[in-house]
């Protein structure tokens, strides 16, 4: 059975601690990022690749839950599933879980985009990069959607 993709690991080091003792919120979003430019290299958009092609990857959306607190010292471990492609586009779930537990979820839509003109501009995917996305994501597909997946943020009543 496929499971998601493992992109990131790491321990929560003193700078990224909050007022309130725990991970700064933003550093979510960084250790996402992260993940995402480990994502781009097993995908075939390495930076050798991003710069002979001038192809890149633009994220056009992102939402973040914040599930469990995460401390100073503690490990988390960031992987991920290809919900959706298309010739442009791929919508992207990911997961961090700190000691096995999941601690936080990002769900982001990213851009392929063309640097070549004056004008970055969104583009198909290149050849071998559309390949293993389809690839990931047919291996996905086994794999029930997240319920958090494609909700927005609203105040439950």
């Amino acid at each position: 059975m496929s499971e998601p993709i493992p992109l990131y690991e790491t321990k929560i080091i003193e700078d990224w601690i909050d007022y309130n003792g725990h991970l700064y919120d933003g550093y979510y979003a960084v250790l996402f990022a992260r993940a995402v430019d480990e994502l781009l290299i097993k995908v075939g958009l390495d930076g050798p690749t991003r710069e002979a092609t001038r192809r890149t990857v633009y994220t056009m959306e992102t939402h973040v839950r914040f599930l469990r607190e995460i401390k100073l010292g503690e490990r988390v471990a960031i992987a991920a599933l290809v919900l959706e492609i298309d010739s442009k586009r791929a919508r992207i779930f990911l997961e961090m879980h700190r000691d096995g537990i999941l601690s936080a979820t990002s769900e982001q839509l990213l851009m392929s985009i063309d640097q070549s003109g004056e004008v970055p501009k969104a583009a198909p995917w290149l050849e071998p990069t559309a390949a293993v996305l389809a690839q990931l994501q047919r291996q996905h597909a086994a794999i029930p959607v997240p319920d958090a997946a494609g909700r927005g943020i609203v105040i439950r009543r």
